[in-house]
Order: C-alpha cells, then sequence, then structure tokens
C-alpha cells in the first residue's frame, strides 16, 4: 500500500524523501558533536611552567576594573598578566596604576592608539604577544572573567611540546530574557562545531578570548602580519592557518572556561555576527565549505517542510497535494530530528554548565535562517573594522 500511495503522489514523495535525506545529514552533524565531551579532561593542577596572560583593552574602564582581579589572583605559582592600554586614555592609565600597586605580577604595556595605523585589536594583542616575559601564551579579553581560580593552570597543563594551540571554551552571562538565550544558543551551538573540529582533528578557528599557544608559533605562522587585511579580530585568524591535527587540543573542564558579559540588544549582536561573516570569508575553502553545507541542510529542511504543510492545503486533483498519509511520515521525520536535536544539546548543555534555551532550539535555529541572507549581504558589504 505504501507504494501505491508513493507511485500515486510523485512529487509529495520527492518532498518527503528530501525532508528525510535532510534530517540524516543534520542528526549526523549533532550525533558528531556528542565527540566533544571526549575531550574534558581532568582538573589535575601540578604543572608549574610560566605563562603570561595578555590582554588588550581600549575604553573599557568598568569591564578593567571589575573583571582584571579575577585574572591577576589566579592559583598559577608562575605567570604574569600582561596588559596592553591606549596611554592616551588617562582614566584608564589611572586605574592601571592602581593595580600596578596592587599585584606584582601586572605588565603593563601603552601606547598611543592615534598615532599609529593599525589601530585593531589584533594589533594591540601582537604587541601584548612580543612583551610577554614568557613563551607560553594565554589570550583572553577584559570584557570577560575566568569561571575560576584554577583557570591559567587549567589551561596551562594543556599546552605541550606536541600540543601547541589548547582552544578554550568562551561562554556568556546568562540573564532571563529571549533576546540573551537565543544569542547563547547560536554561540553555544558554534562554538561545539569549531571544538568538534578540533577534537576532529581538523581545527579551523577558536575564540581568542581563551586561547592558548607557544609564542614561537605565532611567529612561524607570522603573527598578524598576513592578516592585516582581515577586517575583524573577534576570532583568532592565525589559529585557521597554524593549526594542525597534531599541534592543536581543546581544554573543556569547568575550571578553565571563561564568561563574557551579556549582549544587550540584537544590533549588537547583529554586528558582531556580521564580523563573523567577514572573518568566515578568509578561511580556508575546506573550512568554508564545511560551515555552509549544515546552514544549506538547515535551510532546505525548513524549504521543505513548509512545502509539504503547504501542499496539504491544496485539493486531491492537484499534481503538488500532499495526502494525509505522507504529511503523518513527515511529521514523524520532523519529530526525529527536533528529539535527537533536543537530546544531543541536552547532554552538550549539561557538559558546559548552559540552560535556559533547549526547549526553544526549533524557533532559534528559523530565526537564524531567516537573518542568514541579511548577515551573507551586510557581510560582503562591509569593508573595514578597526577596533572589535
Amino acid at each position: 500500500m505504501i507504494f501505491e500511495l508513493l507511485e500515486s503522489n510523485l512529487f509529495a514523495s520527492i518532498l518527503v524523501g528530501v525532508l528525510f535525506v535532510c534530517t540524516v545529514a543534520l542528526c549526523t552533524c549533532y550525533f558528531r558533536l556528542l565527540k566533544v565531551k571526549l575531550g574534558q579532561s581532568s582538573p589535575d593542577l601540578n604543572d608549574q611552567r610560566p605563562i603570561s596572560v595578555v590582554i588588550a583593552t581600549r575604553n573599557e574602564h568598568d569591564q578593567l576594573r571589575q573583571n582584571l582581579p579575577f585574572f591577576l589572583d589566579q592559583n598559577h605559582p608562575n605567570f604574569e598578566v600582561v596588559v596592553v592600554i591606549d596611554d592616551s586614555d588617562k582614566d584608564l592609565v589611572f586605574i592601571i596604576n592602581e593595580f600596578e600597586k596592587l599585584y606584582p605580577n601586572l605588565k603593563v604595556v601603552s601606547f598611543e592608539w592615534a598615532r599609529n595605523f593599525f589601530v585593531s585589536r589584533k594589533f594591540a594583542e601582537s604587541v601584548g604577544i612580543k612583551s610577554a616575559t614568557h613563551d607560553r601564551i594565554l589570550l583572553s579579553h577584559i570584557s570577560t572573567r575566568p569561571a575560576s581560580p584554577e583557570w591559567v593552570s587549567q589551561m596551562s597543563k594543556a599546552l605541550s611540546n606536541n600540543k601547541r594551540i589548547v582552544i578554550g571554551y568562551h561562554t556568556l552571562a546568562s540573564k532571563t530574557s529571549l533576546l540573551n538565550a537565543f544569542v547563547r544558543f547560536d554561540t553555544f551551538s558554534y562554538t561545539l562545531r569549531y571544538l568538534r573540529a578540533a577534537l576532529s582533528g581538523r581545527p579551523f578557528t577558536a575564540d581568542s578570548k581563551n586561547l592558548a599557544f607557544d609564542r614561537s608559533l605565532f611567529y612561524e605562522a607570522k603573527g598578524i602580519a598576513r592578516y592585516y587585511n582581515v577586517n575583524t579580530g573577534n576570532e583568532d585568524m592565525f589559529v585557521n592557518r597554524a593549526a594542525t591535527t597534531i599541534n592543536t587540543t581543546i581544554e573543556i573542564h569547568p575550571n578553565a572556561f571563561v564568561k563574557g558579559q551579556e549582549i544587550t540588544t540584537f544590533s549588537e549582536w547583529f554586528s558582531r555576527k556580521v564580523r563573523h561573516r567577514v572573518l568566515i570569508r578568509e578561511f580556508k575553502t575546506f573550512n568554508r565549505l564545511g560551515l555552509a553545507i549544515h546552514d544549506w541542510f538547515m535551510v532546505l529542511f525548513y524549504v521543505v517542510l513548509f512545502a509539504i504543510v503547504g501542499c496539504f492545503f491544496l485539493l486531491e486533483t492537484n499534481v503538488f497535494y500532499m495526502p494525509l498519509e505522507l504529511l503523518m511520515i513527515a511529521g514523524g521525520i520532523v519529530l526525529l530530528k527536533f528529539s535527537i536535536q533536543w537530546i544531543v544539546f541536552k547532554r552538550m548543555m549539561s557538559t558546559f554548565k548552559e540552560s535556559g534555551f533547549l526547549l526553544l532550539i526549533p524557533i532559534f535555529d528559523l530565526i537564524k535562517l531567516t537573518i542568514l541572507p541579511v548577515l551573507l549581504l551586510s557581510g560582503l558589504f562591509t569593508k573595514r573594522i578597526t577596533w572589535k
């Protein structure tokens, strides 16, 4: 009977078949995310090697006051915090001078941004990296704070002779609002993808808010000199070029997390996504293709789903009519897709101490796909971003 149904409703059957293929592809992506759990390490903190934490800041007075102590009060035997500031900002200089009196492990590097052509965060970070006392570097932002006093030690111990890049986890502060839940889901889903890629031996990017590496590798990859044409500095482009199957690992023990400030407006999130689209243009072709395939399968899934629902309301004599039996099969496929997505994300959210958006994931996926064309066009026409 099922074969007769398929034969007599060819177009409807094709739609259901495409929906099933999309579901299989997307569920395969979800199952692969579970591999990230394998990267969770133990809290064995016997590492004694020195390391330099590098932070660049400009016009971030409140964040400096609130968050810098979390970086300076770490339980690591030998580390320094290198803060790069704009010495033309007298308020910032005053604040940092007060910290210098209290913390001997604080090293301040200052210069006037207005006199330098390359006024960008990545340039300021490169100045901090060059000025650091130690060859092992831990990069972060003053807009974040370590989740634990063991953050430096946890990230430091993952660096070894073979593992010269360590990608850590960055989350956003949680707040009871729909925008906050949406932004955290968007950040979380993308972070899982690049962590899974790194663990699978195909690293393609990282978040510079929580990234450790050997300074020698940074210079072997020519630092940021080859990326002056890249108009954004939120993620670390050097990872896309320097990271390999052998030299890169991840560190996702809860002690190694950092938490950033919440995004309070949609426009702030949108501008960050535009910068992210600019960054993706600089990725290797294979990396861009991998990211695009997931997005296009998701787009196709929802387009076909809406087409199936629309065809159901046509007259039975219409060649595009969707019979109730096939609609029920399509409903089962959709339920399977969402169930697997919820199960996988629930496990991953538990691992990373995330909450508040699990049941909203299908809605958030649809919102992201609706915004995607605008993001793509905005990214194409974005030319230069200086300090972000």
